[in-house]
C-alpha cells in the first residue's frame, strides 16, 4: 500500500515538474489551481519519497546489516507520511481559488466537470491492480459528482459519456474483485478443513 501512494508521488510530482500544474485530483478537487513555479516546486517535493527511501534503505543495510532492512521500513513510512503532511500544508498556502465571476462560472464549472469525469476515468483504468480496492470506490464516487454536476448546471454534456463509462466500470471490476476475494476466502477456509 505505501508503494503505491509513493508512486501516486512520483508521477504526480513528474507531472507537476513537467507542466507546471498540480493535478487537481490530488490537491483542492475543482475549485482551485496550483500552476507555474509553486506547483513546479511541489512536484519536486513530491518526488522525493522514493528516491531517499530506497537511498537510506542501501545506506542503512550497508552499515547495520539485517537490522538496517527493518529501519529502512521505518524510514520510508515517516519520508511518505511527513512529504505528504508537508504537501498538504504547503498546498493551503500556495492554492489560488478558480474564480465564480459571472461571465466564466459556466466555463469553470464546466472545467471541473471534466476534470471529475476524466478523474473518475483515470482512476478506474489505474485501479486495475490490488489499488483497484481504493480507486474504484473513489472512480464512482467522483463519476457521480460530475453527472450531478451536468444535471444540476446544464453545462459539460460532452463529459457525460466519460462519466458514465467511469462509473459502469469501476462498479462491475469492483464487484469483479469483490468476487475473487470472496472465492479465495471460500477456498481457503474449504482448504483448511
Amino acid at each position: 500500500m505505501l508503494l503505491i501512494v509513493e508512486i501516486v508521488m512520483l508521477i504526480a510530482g513528474i507531472w507537476a515538474i513537467a507542466t507546471g500544474k498540480i493535478p487537481s485530483v490530488l490537491f483542492g478537487g475543482g475549485q482551485y489551481r496550483i500552476e507555474g513555479r509553486s506547483a513546479r516546486l511541489l512536484g519536486v517535493l513530491l518526488v522525493t519519497p522514493m528516491p531517499l527511501a530506497f537511498m537510506g534503505g542501501i545506506f542503512l543495510f550497508a552499515f547495520l546489516g539485517e537490522r538496517g532492512t527493518a529501519y529502512g521500513t521505518w524510514l520510508e513510512i515517516v519520508l511518505v507520511f511527513a512529504v505528504a503532511i508537508a504537501a498538504t500544508v504547503i498546498v493551503r498556502f500556495i492554492r489560488k481559488p478558480i474564480s465564480t465571476d459571472g461571465g466564466n462560472l459556466n466555463a469553470n464549472i464546466e472545467a471541473v466537470i471534466a476534470q471529475k469525469a476524466q478523474g473518475s476515468l483515470i482512476y478506474a483504468l489505474l485501479g486495475l491492480g490490488f489499488a483497484g480496492m481504493i480507486l474504484y470506490p473513489l472512480a464512482f464516487i467522483r463519476a457521480g459528482q460530475a453527472l450531478r454536476l451536468i444535471e444540476e448546471h446544464k453545462v459539460g454534456e460532452r463529459y457525460r459519456n466519460t462519466a458514465k463509462l467511469a462509473r459502469i466500470l469501476a462498479a462491475v471490476i469492483f464487484l469483479l474483485w469483490l468476487a475473487v476475494i470472496a472465492f479465495i476466502v471460500l477456498v481457503s477456509f474449504a482448504g483448511s478443513r
